[in-house]
């Protein structure tokens, strides 16, 4: 009971988490990877290229996507404050996942636009998940620090 009871703390810390950040994330901020990525496909608007350039904006938000959670991994004190956060994030990657085989069948369309579509789904969606452990971190670094 005791184990239940300390993972459904760590499920509210969490949820407070959200509450808060999201409060935080009215402000968009300009992030040198969209714009990085925003130069390469104004470059060259060709299917091969806007596929290239969210290839590699994908892969710059992954890594700082883990190089977030890692971050957020060792701020975090309590053990169930960790599976928490470590089964979110693998509940996280199971419904990227599962997106990511929607866009294909929804827009496996040919065609400049479709594919520019499909890509930009996929690095919103990582971006946003970035940016979300991002601002947990924040959270609980400014908390730490009062």
């Amino acid at each position: 009971m005791k184990t239940k009871m300390g993972y459904l703390r760590a499920i509210s810390l969490f949820a407070l988490l959200c509450i808060a950040v999201n409060g935080n994330s009215q402000v968009k901020k300009d992030n040198v990877i969209d714009t990085d990525y925003k130069k390469c496909k104004d470059k060259d608007t060709t299917v091969a290229n806007i596929c290239d350039c969210a290839f590699i904006a994908y892969g710059k938000w992954n890594k700082e996507m883990d190089n977030s959670y890692d971050r957020l991994l060792r701020s975090l004190k309590k053990e169930n404050e960790k599976t928490a956060l470590k089964e979110s994030q693998i509940a996280w990657k199971a419904y990227r996942d599962a997106e990511f085989n929607t866009y294909d069948f929804i827009f496996n369309i040919p065609g400049t636009k479709w594919c520019s579509v499909r890509q930009d789904g996929r690095v919103d969606m990582v971006r946003a998940r970035a940016l979300q452990l991002q601002e947990y971190y924040e959270t609980l670094d400014k908390s730490h620090k009062k």
